[in-house]
């Protein structure tokens, strides 16, 4: 248990020694136990988080389970066909709801005592709302009390957010320039999602791939080497040539471009990025080799670099979330997503292209997780508790934007650069602040 002079001298200590603009975060920040209840209340309790996407829940009564923070909540289709988000909580005894993953239902009905809800969280009331319910209450129930406490939800190119927030930011508002580029990738075609999410553990805190994504395409010339000695890129510095993106509101994203003269993506989807993209969107999309990116705090996406496969040129495009299970633990959620009208060899190589790549047996992962798992290592170490182990985030630190580059935001020339990132930690650093101190 923390106290409250505990909890004011840590909220000090990070107002004194987390310092984004000048290139520098402490270690400790990143599995501190103390920091991650920190974390729960003020960034998880307060910022739009990514649940689902619209094709997971196409009928009414379909449902999934997600996690906001720690606290797990059910995606819902209702019978007037729109989507809402609820705690999977019974009002009476507090048990879930829902205890599968995934399912279509006409009501939830608790396992524990029988409450039941429909499927816009009221409570269904006398003869089917509780088991006896006449005999039981006999002075009735206020079925308005009971009612499944809701989430704000609203949706961005097919993306599913909740925020338990009630007055603050839009989506639209939270997103701001991000949302041109998440349109190169989820509003391009109509995009539907490949089968269910994949789950594994690993032993890290949810900052380090976040932070990976939002701003790191330097890592890649050492940690995927692997690349350029299957011949699979022309070098290892595949992660170099494009622009490294920082839209504002922490998120971050890298764009890798291509030379060549023809679009790598299908001829057969052409029309339907044109209809779907403005003439400056279509033409970013048209030379994309590449395309990382991640919407604080958690929801990571990818369009990986094209490889070849049986002749042609295929990407898995992967949608991710980084679940905190713990101040050192977390769960990856990985979805794969593809265009729902697209010639049947595409999505064909494309799920294998995911899976050979970005699947939990994935080649990348398994680079990418044993970095996050050893870093965990040292951030839980003696030095990184005391503060002795500052990182340099300083890369980039005197680039200037470009004046000419037709996407919004500030966009750098080349994608090795951490200006996403130091927004990335004065977004998370100003959260962590704006509560009142105890």
């Amino acid at each position: 248990m923390v106290t409250a002079t505990e909890r004011n001298e840590l909220i000090d200590r990070l107002e004194r020694t987390v310092e984004p603009e000048q290139g520098w975060i402490p270690m400790f920040v990143y599995s501190d136990p103390d920091v991650y209840r920190l974390e729960l209340e003020r960034v998880f309790g307060k910022t739009w988080l990514f649940l689902a996407h619209e094709s997971e829940v196409p009928n009414p009564g379909s449902f999934v389970v997600r996690d906001m923070g720690e606290q797990s909540v059910i995606v819902g289709r209702g019978d007037d066909e729109t989507v809402r988000v609820f705690l999977n909580s019974c009002r009476h005894r507090g048990m879930k709801l829902a205890c599968e993953d995934f399912g279509e239902v006409e009501n939830w009905r608790c396992p524990y005592h029988g409450f039941t809800y429909g499927s816009k969280g009221e409570f269904m009331g006398t003869m089917r709302g509780a088991p006896f319910e006449r005999k039981a209450y006999p002075q009735g129930l206020d079925k308005d009390a009971l009612r499944l406490i809701e989430a704000r939800c609203e949706t961005y190119d097919g993306l599913i957010f909740a925020t338990w927030d009630r007055d603050g930011e839009s989506l639209e508002e939270f997103l701001g320039d991000a949302r041109w580029y998440l349109d190169l990738l989820f509003g391009r075609a109509e995009m539907e999602v490949v089968g269910v999410p994949q789950k594994w553990v690993v032993p890290s805190g949810w900052k380090l791939p976040s932070d990976n994504f939002t701003s790191d395409a330097y890592h890649t010339a050492t940690a995927h080497s692997f690349l350029g000695r299957l011949g699979l890129t022309k070098g290892v510095d595949f992660g170099r040539d494009g622009y490294h993106v920082s839209p504002g509101h922490g998120h971050g994203l890298g764009i890798g471009i291509h030379f060549d003269e023809e679009s790598y993506f299908p001829p057969e989807l052409q029309d339907e990025y044109r209809s779907n993209l403005s003439e400056d969107q279509y033409k970013v999309l048209s030379r994309l080799k590449n395309l990382h990116g991640n919407i604080f705090p958690h929801m990571s996406f990818l369009q990986p670099n094209f490889i070849e496969l049986g002749g042609r040129k295929v990407s898995g495009m992967m949608l991710r979330v980084w679940q905190p299970i713990g101040h050192d633990r977390l769960q990856v959620w990985s979805w794969h997503l593809i265009e729902k009208n697209g010639p049947q060899w595409w999505k064909d190589a494309a799920k294998a292209a995911y899976v050979q790549t970005f699947g939990s047996s994935g080649m990348f992962d398994q680079d990418d997780t044993e970095n996050w798992e050893l870093q965990t290592k040292n951030a839980n170490s003696a030095l990184a508790r005391e503060g002795e182990i500052v990182l340099h985030y300083g890369m980039g630190l005197e680039g200037e934007p470009l004046t000419e580059f037709p996407g919004p935001g500030a966009v750098y020339d080349g994608k090795f650069s951490e200006a996403a990132g130091r927004v990335y930690w004065r977004t998370w650093l100003d959260l962590i602040l704006a509560g009142e101190r105890s």
